[in-house]
């Protein structure tokens, strides 16, 4: 029977290297490192309270997704030998935020006036988009330090709106706190401080955020 070398294989698989390779920038992400940050611009806050709500559901988020991005694509090239695919379009999936509610359920009123100034009930006539969009920063923060954690990537969405208010359960069997999870659409996303026209790596304070010990 025949040996057969295979080049550049890996060899030798020690624990010290794999540390090394997880402690070489930082260490693992951490799901729980996260925030969202919904910028208020257009007819999205004509209500004198809507900024204040806005900023309150970065801390409000409990969980989100940072965006995916595909390739649509033709099947069945073939100049000679096997079919392959060549992709024509990109294509960006929706995503869903999840938030804490508090007794008044100014969050819930918050996406909902959103979605009545996309598509008021008085008339139901779309408007504008340029009204109604706006832009959605998903952060990654490192883990945390003496008392902050770093900035260390972010993800915006760009033309970003609901396209969904999820129903929220409500029952005697439990006495969970009341959530609302919302889908939102988008034309793109961009990685700030990495790509063009995505801004300065610099929106939160520092890159920072303060931790109270």
């Amino acid at each position: 029977m025949s040996t057969i070398t295979y080049p550049n294989s890996p060899k030798r698989f020690k624990m010290q290297d794999f540390r090394s390779s997880s402690d070489r920038f930082g260490g693992f992400a951490k799901s729980a490192r996260f925030a969202v940050t919904i910028a208020t611009r257009g007819n999205i806050l004509k209500q004198k309270t809507s900024s204040t709500i806005a900023r309150d559901l970065t801390y409000l988020c409990e969980v989100a997704e940072m965006p995916g991005r595909g390739f649509l694509s033709i099947d069945g090239y073939r100049y000679y030998g096997p079919q392959f695919k060549l992709p024509f379009m990109s294509e960006y999936a929706d995503i869903s935020l999840t938030f804490l509610c508090r007794n008044k359920q100014y969050e819930r009123q918050f996406f909902d006036d959103w979605m009545e100034v996309i598509n008021p009930t008085d008339t139901y006539d779309f408007r504008y988009r340029d009204n109604y969009t706006s832009e959605i920063d998903i952060w990654q923060f490192s883990d945390i330090g003496e008392n902050y954690a770093e900035a260390e990537y972010c993800i915006t969405l760009h033309d970003a709106y609901p396209t969904l208010v999820n129903p929220q359960s409500a029952t005697w069997g439990d006495d969970n706190f009341q959530r609302l999870t919302v889908a939102f659409t988008y034309t793109k996303w961009t990685r700030k401080g990495l790509d063009h026209e995505s801004g300065e790596f610099s929106l939160v304070q520092g890159n920072r955020i303060q931790v109270e010990r």
